[in-house]
């Protein structure tokens, strides 16, 4: 009877932590398609340099140094389109090799 105690136990509490780790991403994600709806000015689903340099215009990171729009956009625009989907948006950038 213990057993069947502690397994039940154990399954609900994987099933919260599951659960709430879901509600945080969920969350995450909304705040990541906010942002980029208030950078993409004219609403066509991606993100142009110039939207993306008006945007961040003086603005600082968290260590407190102006942010390269310019340097973000091109780590961030993968297929080289010159326009940000909100896909390559929320994607970590990827490293490029040094030839």
């Amino acid at each position: 009877m213990k057993i069947i105690k502690i397994t039940f136990v154990v399954l609900g509490v994987l099933a919260f932590s599951t659960s709430y780790g879901q509600d945080q991403d969920r969350e995450k994600l909304e705040k990541q398609k906010k942002q980029f709806d208030k950078i993409d000015k004219d609403s066509n689903e991606a993100i142009s340099l110039e939207e993306m340099t008006i945007f961040y215009e003086g603005k600082k990171n968290k260590s407190g140094d102006i942010i390269n729009a310019d340097k973000m956009f091109k780590n961030k625009d993968n297929n080289a389109d010159g326009k940000l989907t909100f896909e390559e948006f929320i994607a970590k950038p990827e490293k490029k090799k040094k030839k």
